[in-house]
């Protein structure tokens, strides 16, 4: 029963919903004998794709970068996102599980410890949420650097640089973004070593993995950003 409620749930909630409309669509197209029932179950079975995590896995690979020995003389921890809800403002779930990897390594081999991260929109700086926390976490206030001005990965490598100059440094990002940040880094940086965070996508292949979830799709989405970043940088 219970596995049977999570197979109608992915169906009737988004973004199988969205699957689900489009295969009834590509029905009632093929009982009425037009063509275009085809493009609808091509619609159907692209967005069951980008929302499963089975798919999902196999193109996270492509970006996957293997973690480096951590050898910086700094640490620099790359932000990713803050959360603003009306007057609250708290730390964005990437750039927490950032931030955990900074402190860990850290505690193994104290040094400065650099967050960079400005203001996309408006409100408070990345950065500043950033050391908040490192602070709460028991990190001492001199041994944080805090960069401020960086809008993109781009920037958070020119503006670290001009922090530090050129020294071997450990950056710290996410999986599916650490492609990107060391392709911007070691356009400045000698010496680059790199740790990721966290793992792209929870895949334990097991029947939930097959069926869409928000989750999945949403990875998809971070795939698919970081993958346009990536063409627009090499050009």
């Amino acid at each position: 029963m219970f596995q049977l409620s999570k197979l109608i749930g992915a169906f009737v909630t988004f973004p199988g919903l969205v699957v689900t409309l489009f295969l009834i669509l590509a029905l009632v197209f093929l009982i009425r004998r037009k063509k275009e029932w085809k493009l609808f179950l091509l619609f159907s079975t692209l967005f069951y794709m980008f929302s499963s995590s089975w798919f999902v896995y196999i193109v996270s690979k492509t970006l996957f970068v293997q973690n480096t020995r951590d050898a910086g003389l700094y640490i620099v921890v790359l932000g990713g996102g803050v959360d603003q809800f009306g007057d609250q403002t708290e730390i964005g779930a990437h750039t927490l599980r950032r931030l955990y990897k900074g402190i860990q390594l850290y505690r193994h081999n104290k040094r400065k410890i650099v967050v960079t991260g400005g203001v996309i929109s408006k409100g408070v700086s990345e950065a500043i949420v950033m050391k908040d926390v490192l602070v709460t976490f028991g990190i001492p206030e001199e041994d944080i650097i805090v960069e401020e001005r960086a809008r993109n990965t781009d920037e958070n490598a020119k503006y670290v640089k001009e922090l530090l100059g050129d020294i071997p440094v450990t950056i710290v990002t996410s999986s599916l973004h650490m492609k990107r940040s060391i392709l911007s880094f070691k356009k400045r940086f000698s010496k680059v070593y790199n740790v990721q965070c966290d793992v792209p996508i929870d895949f334990r292949n097991s029947y939930l993995d097959y069926l869409p979830s928000s989750g999945a799709f949403y990875t998809f989405c971070n795939v698919t950003h970081e993958i346009v970043g990536l063409l627009k940088y090499s050009f």
